[in-house]
């Protein structure tokens, strides 16, 4: 009986394990201007960030949803299956804050990227935050950024 018990708990813990490690295993990133074009310095610094990524295997799918009219993109970066250093990904990710006067970003994670069968078009209207500055909305829910005070 003893053994059965251990057995059972042995595989709900890697159901579970299994079940967590599904989770988060992708990113949606948005950089785009919101009126002046984007911070310049921030978006060649996430563009660095993703390639190196991409070349030492940490994400192995990287879908572009739209671009910005001032600059930018809104996309998905896709863990690798054996990556272990997503997490780190992520954390350089957050870790970038442009001027928030001229550009609006976001990181959110996500299960995984799937490619959209149509292309998402939100309005380009922008809302005002407490601090000041503005935000657009954002594909594919095409609810308003967060504003960076939030």
């Amino acid at each position: 009986m003893r053994t059965t018990i251990n057995t059972f708990l042995i595989m709900l813990g890697l159901v579970l394990s299994t079940v967590s490690n599904a989770e988060n295993r992708a990113v949606e990133i948005n950089i785009n201007g919101i009126g002046p074009g984007v911070d310049a310095a921030v978006f060649t610094t996430l563009q660095q960030v993703i390639g190196h990524a991409v070349g030492n295997g940490v994400i192995d799918k990287f879908i572009v949803n739209g671009y910005g009219k001032e600059g930018g993109f809104f996309a998905c970066a896709q863990a690798a299956p054996r990556s272990k250093a997503f997490g780190n990904f992520i954390k350089q990710l957050r870790s970038l804050t442009p001027d928030p006067k001229t550009t609006a970003y976001s990181v959110t994670l996500a299960v995984s990227c799937s490619t959209p069968t149509e292309p998402v078009l939100c309005t380009m209207d922008v809302k005002t935050c407490p601090d000041g500055s503005f935000v657009s909305r954002v594909a594919p829910s095409c609810a308003f950024a967060p504003c960076p005070s939030e």
